[in-house]
């Protein structure tokens, strides 16, 4: 089935990998592989910023068709979004040279249980954690080797060690299964922090999880809770702000978030992905 992208800019692969989701793996063939909301998914982009085909077990085709219409933010006004992050030169030239680069909408329940896993850990370190959750944990789909990522019912209900069996190390097990009874027990509301137009306040409320200090809560309120200035920190995007504004490795979030304004959260995914991609060159 083709999901179009009626000419917005989407550059599936940098999307995919730049370091937002973890479940994603690209074939001998050209398919990207994922697993969204239970489906297990086939995607591909036959030319530069073309439309997407893609198949789907179980589907049906028209629902995952939705769900990545949602997953991918084509509702994004992604011109005005790059036009408004294109600062300053050097932002520009970022834009220009990662054109297609989007934020992913991830369902907020596995982004938070990710990136709990992401303290000191590198994207392919994250992805194996998120894989060992999912191999234990979640459910299969239509006998495929690929499981979907398990419910919050599923980690409240599992008993603490299994999950300190895989090894996730740094209290990782017992946050993950405490952030699980929270989302339950509704002392966690993923559509209430969504509804709620203030980053401050999300950040602060998913701070009270056990696990999940600024660079998480950030996070998960950017790539799953569509707060666009939510704008995480870490080593990779504090040595880029001093290339892009000028401000040096200790330019203050507020800073960026300033500047850049209410699409502050692109403008970081930008700067994340250019500082990664210049460590592996």
């Amino acid at each position: 089935m083709i999901l179009q992208t009626q000419g917005q800019p989407l550059d599936l692969g940098l999307t995919l990998k730049a370091g937002q989701a973890f479940r994603w793996q690209r074939d001998g063939d050209g398919w990207w592989v994922g697993v969204i909301s239970g489906q297990l998914v086939r995607i591909r982009q036959h030319n530069d910023g073309g439309d997407l085909e893609f198949g789907c077990a179980p589907g049906p085709e028209g629902y995952v068709g939705e769900l990545l219409h949602r997953y991918f933010r084509l509702d994004d006004p992604i011109a005005e979004i790059y036009q408004s992050i294109s600062r300053n030169e050097t932002m520009a030239e970022l834009v220009g040279r990662y054109h297609g680069l989007r934020l992913l909408r991830q369902d907020p329940w596995e982004c938070l249980v990710s990136y709990i896993c992401s303290a000191n850990n590198n994207v392919p370190q994250i992805a194996n954690l998120v894989d060992q959750i999912c191999d234990k944990f979640g459910s299969p789909i239509n006998g495929h080797e690929q499981r979907a990522f398990p419910s919050y019912q599923q980690i409240a209900a599992a008993d603490p060690d299994e999950l300190k069996q895989l090894k996730l190390g740094l209290n990782r097990a017992e946050n993950i299964h405490k952030a699980a009874q929270a989302v339950q027990d509704q002392s966690l509301d993923f559509d209430s922090l969504r509804e709620n137009p203030s980053w401050q306040s999300v950040v602060k409320e998913l701070k009270t999880l056990d696990g999940v200090g600024d660079k998480i809560s950030h996070c998960v309120a950017l790539f799953s809770l569509d707060k666009t200035d939510a704008f995480p920190i870490d080593r990779h995007i504090a040595r880029g702000l001093g290339q892009v504004m000028q401000i040096g490795r200790s330019g203050s979030r507020k800073q960026a978030q300033d500047y850049f304004g209410p699409y502050a959260g692109y403008a970081g995914q930008f700067i994340f992905h250019d500082i990664r991609t210049q460590s592996e060159r």
